[in-house]
């Protein structure tokens, strides 16, 4: 079965990159470009573990502990200039294992001088280096590192078709995960199957709706989110440790690729934990005006419908979008707390501005 076997949607772009991999010509960079959690990274690791080895997909590759599989995590905000001369003094030398190198990186975070350290690297790799790139659309990328690749556009999996996926996998109230997915089949997923995540989503709905009106139960709630982020963030790191385990790994590359699934699990779940309470009050804003149907969180309505009920006239919408903008902070090496706090604050002061139950 090819190691894209099990990937749901994408078919075209799964079938490009089969094709390359059949000899139909592989690029030596590519863009892979979309929405957050619609794939691309999962795509891009299938995509490593096929081109490090000599035929099968390598297993190592697939667990994330092949020396040849370079994924740079931004640091912050940015991937730096210092990240971008790493990967081009790498892609210089001879690979440890594999066949070839291959990078994943996120192009969306280069600024202009890490940019710039990549170009020649980018244009005329030496040896048999692949870059993988990946960005939330094309546009976000600096269009010298985006005309030096292969674009490939990601786009949100239909949620019938992330349903069907996880009721053909067993998985009970397959409808309400893949509706919280919203597009992305690896995050249906982690609700389906990780208690950590469907805890942190409980945290946020607690939060979104209690509306505490002293800092103390304001930041008792904030508290509740952040440590449900932070076992994510450690659920992730046990599982990479537990992979190394697996192939008798050991020594400072598992110890850093270990640090670094923590840290990547923690963001991405803060990240979540910004959007889940948009979504809340985006459900609110759908009950109020009279569309109940389009909510997400379908085994809450009666408790959206009280607190519609509760709060009439409240700008619902206007709370979605305080979420939404806050979660661009997290980027800038704000604290998931302070960033909920921030967001809790300016909802509960728009809230009670727009709203005569207050």
């Amino acid at each position: 079965m090819s190691v894209f076997g099990d990937i749901v949607g994408h078919r075209d772009i799964i079938r490009s990159l089969e094709s390359s991999l059949a000899g139909g010509g592989l690029s030596h960079a590519y863009l892979f470009h979309g929405p957050e959690g619609v794939g691309k990274r999962t795509v891009a690791r299938r995509f490593a573990a096929v081109l490090v080895s000599k035929g099968e997909p390598s297993r190592r590759a697939l667990a994330g502990l092949h020396p040849d599989v370079v994924e740079v995590e931004p640091e912050g905000a940015f991937t730096t200039i210092g990240q971008a001369r790493e990967v081009v003094r790498l892609a210089a030398s001879r690979p440890l294992e594999g066949v070839r190198r291959v990078f994943i990186l996120r192009a969306d975070t280069l600024n202009v001088q890490a940019a710039n350290a990549l170009l020649k690297t980018l244009e005329q790799p030496e040896g048999e280096s692949v870059f993988l790139l990946l960005a939330i659309s094309r546009e976000s990328v600096l269009e010298t590192i985006a005309s030096r690749a292969r674009s490939l556009r990601f786009s949100p999996v239909p949620v019938p078709e992330v349903e069907e996926l996880l009721k053909r996998r067993g998985v009970e109230r397959a409808g309400l995960w893949a509706a919280l997915g919203r597009g992305s089949v690896g995050l249906a997923l982690r609700y389906a199957e990780e208690p950590g995540f469907r805890e942190m989503r409980e945290a946020v709905f607690e939060a979104g709706l209690s509306f505490p009106e002293d800092f103390e139960g304001l930041h008792e709630a904030v508290e509740r989110i952040a440590a449900r982020a932070e076992e994510v963030g450690a659920a992730e790191e046990a599982a990479f440790l537990a992979r190394a385990g697996e192939w008798e790994e050991s020594g400072r590359r598992v110890k850093e690729g270990a640090r670094r699934a923590r840290r990547a699990g923690r963001d991405r779940a803060a990240a979540e934990a910004l959007e889940l309470l948009a979504l809340v009050y985006r459900d609110l804003a759908a009950v109020a005006a009279g569309v109940p149907e389009l909510i997400a969180n379908t085994d809450r309505r009666e408790e959206l419908e009280q607190a519609v009920e509760r709060y009439p006239g409240a700008d619902w919408a206007g709370a979605a979008r305080v979420a939404a903008e806050c979660r661009g902070q997290l980027t800038y090496n704000v604290t998931l707390e302070a960033v909920l706090e921030v967001a809790l604050l300016r909802i509960l002061r728009q809230t009670r501005a727009s709203s005569p139950a207050w």
